[in-house]
C-alpha cells in the first residue's frame, strides 16, 4: 500500500519532466532572413523653368530679324532679334544655358554711345547689351518673349512669323532680297510699339 501511494505521488512530477522535453519530430526553429530590399534610384527632379520655354524642333528659325523702322526708347534701340538652331532651344530647354548665349535674344545699343564699324561694314554703337528671354514660346502661330532688365524695364514682344515667306528667304538666301517674315508688338518699360516688321537676315 506505501508502495502504491508513493508511485501516484511521483506521477505529477513524471508528467512534468515529460511536457517540458521537447518533441523530437517538432522542426527545429530558424531565424526568418529577409534580403534588404535595394535603394530605389533617386527620381529626377523637375527643371521648374523648363515649361517658361517652348518651341517646335520642326520649325527652323535660325537668323537674325531686324526691324523695317527705328525702334527706340529713350537712349536704347533695338538692334536685332537673334535666334538660334533647333538645338541651340533644345539644349535651353534641357537645361544647359550658358550665361553669355542663348536661343532667343534681344540686343540693345545705346544711341549715346560712340559708333565703330564692325567686321561687316555696319556701323554700330559701341554700347550694347543682350537680353536674354526670361521665357519664350516660338512656333508657326505665336512667337513670344519675356524679359526685363534694370536699364529698360520689362520687356514683351508678342507676334507671328509668316512661315512661308521666312522659308523663301532661307532658300534665296543673301541674293534674296529683304522679306518682311515676322510681325508683332513690343514692350519696352512703359512703352507700347504697335504693327513692327521684321527682315531676315542669316547671318554669316
Amino acid at each position: 500500500m506505501k508502495r502504491l501511494l508513493a508511485s501516484v505521488a511521483l506521477l505529477p512530477f513524471l508528467l512534468a519532466a515529460c511536457d517540458s522535453k521537447p518533441a523530437a519530430d517538432a522542426p527545429a526553429q530558424t531565424a526568418a532572413t529577409t534580403a534588404p530590399a535595394s535603394p530605389l534610384p533617386p527620381a529626377p527632379i523637375p527643371d521648374p523653368a523648363a515649361a517658361n520655354f517652348q518651341h517646335d524642333p520642326a520649325l527652323d528659325v535660325f537668323g537674325y530679324y531686324f526691324t523695317e523702322t527705328p525702334v527706340q526708347v529713350g537712349n536704347w534701340k533695338l538692334r536685332s532679334v537673334n535666334m538660334g538652331m533647333p538645338s541651340d532651344f533644345a539644349s535651353w530647354e534641357e537645361g544647359k544655358r550658358p550665361s553669355n548665349y542663348g536661343p532667343f535674344f534681344l540686343e540693345f545699343e545705346d544711341v549715346s554711345s560712340p559708333t565703330a564699324e564692325n567686321e561687316l561694314g555696319q556701323v554700330n554703337h559701341t554700347v550694347s547689351f543682350r537680353l536674354q528671354a526670361d521665357s519664350y514660346r516660338v512656333d508657326a502661330q505665336e512667337v513670344v518673349f519675356r524679359s526685363k532688365d534694370p536699364r529698360v524695364g520689362e520687356v514683351v514682344f508678342s507676334g507671328m512669323f509668316n512661315v512661308a515667306a521666312l522659308k523663301a528667304a532661307k532658300a534665296a538666301g543673301p541674293a534674296g532680297g529683304a522679306q518682311t517674315v515676322l510681325t508683332g508688338g513690343l514692350q519696352i518699360g512703359a512703352e507700347r510699339i504697335r504693327n513692327i516688321s521684321f527682315l531676315y537676315f542669316a547671318g554669316d
